[in-house]
């Protein structure tokens, strides 16, 4: 069956407008948590295309003279400049041909152009969502953590190819890895289940207390949302969505792709922009809004408008202890 703009086919376009008794709108099936887009700050870029910024490399060390010494002139000033471009991401759909949107309008009918737009801009936050952590930063895919992440600031659970139980001395050392301090700590939905065992105490771990937001006495949550002080965010957007089942690959000892595994990350994130004299973190550059709609457009040849959804952005790590990994992780009890 030949398709109608963006919908499949005449079919699926028909199901929003052709029964009595019909529910307005599109009921939630694939529903997914742990969305940090809103929790990045935002540096709005004007009449440029790239942003650029220097970081520490070395400081002076100085050295101790004794009376009357000769003083010499150190050269050692060291810094590294970044720059950060935006990338091009975005959907194009055809909305129906007009004698669709004629036949199918009216009172009790669904506005099939404003679900066009609702249902890409829902499925283009949650790519977005998913990049933020697995993009690969090469041309023209956006930046992700994985991709921005040092060695020196991650950590491994696994190695060679085998993934390993996260340890509770592993989770801490990332975290104390990030400076000044980790603003959240985003995982999987089964590795924040591990991290409620250590709360409910089922597992060999000694049992700890995890408070909940808002909690001011000693008293034990269903579900963990600190750890060390840092708030917990679980992520749809780093395992297999339908089932949460970890998919990540490590290779050599370290994440090396996305899916083709059976491991998960946690990964403690510094949000900040770069300023001066500031600890840099975690940003998200943009130029104008997010999602930019343009359209409906009548098309030449075509009795049927389209209309496109662009984002002009790119992720941003403005200081390199702005974020800490720790990866390998399998779906097994935390220990000690």
């Amino acid at each position: 069956m030949a398709e109608v703009g963006a919908f499949l086919s005449l079919a699926e376009a028909q199901i929003l407008t052709r029964t009595e008794d019909l529910v307005a709108g599109i009921v939630k099936e694939l529903p997914r948590e742990g969305s940090i887009i809103d929790m990045l700050p935002v540096k709005t870029l004007s009449g440029a295309r790239q942003i650029a910024y220097n970081r520490q490399a070395a400081l002076p060390g100085g050295s101790f003279h004794a009376i009357a010494d000769t003083w010499t002139p150190t050269q050692d000033l060291d810094f590294t400049q970044v720059t950060v471009s935006l990338v091009t991401f975005g959907d194009e759909k055809d909305y129906p041909d007009n004698q669709v949107r004629a036949s199918y309008s009216g009172a009790g009918a669904n506005d099939l152009d404003a679900i066009v737009l609702q249902q890409t801009v829902e499925g283009l936050r949650n790519k977005i969502n998913n990049k933020l952590v697995y993009g690969s930063g090469t041309a023209p895919e956006m930046n992700g953590m994985y991709n921005l992440a040092t060695s020196n600031q991650t950590l491994n659970a696994g190695s060679g190819s085998t993934g390993a139980a996260a340890t509770v001395t592993l989770l801490n050392r990332m975290l104390d890895l990030v400076r000044p301090s980790a603003d959240i700590l985003l995982a999987p939905f089964r590795l924040h289940q591990r991290l409620d065992q250590l709360q409910q105490g089922v597992n060999s771990s000694p049992l700890i207390y995890l408070p909940v937001e808002g909690d001011k006495g000693l008293r034990l949550s269903p579900m963990a949302a600190y750890y060390r002080g840092v708030k917990i965010v679980r992520s749809d957007y780093m395992a297999t969505a339908e089932t949460g089942a970890l998919q990540e690959t490590i290779a050599s000892g370290t994440y090396s792709a996305e899916t083709g595994g059976a491991t998960g990350s946690f990964v403690g994130i510094h949000f900040g922009l770069p300023e001066n004299g500031q600890v840099g973190g975690l940003a998200l550059l943009i130029a104008g809004e997010l999602f930019d709609v343009e359209g409906p457009h009548p098309q030449k040849g075509k009795d049927a408008p389209w209309m496109r959804v662009t984002c002009y952005l790119n992720l941003m790590l403005a200081g390199t202890r702005g974020l800490g990994i720790l990866d390998g992780c399998t779906d097994v009890a935390i220990t000690a």
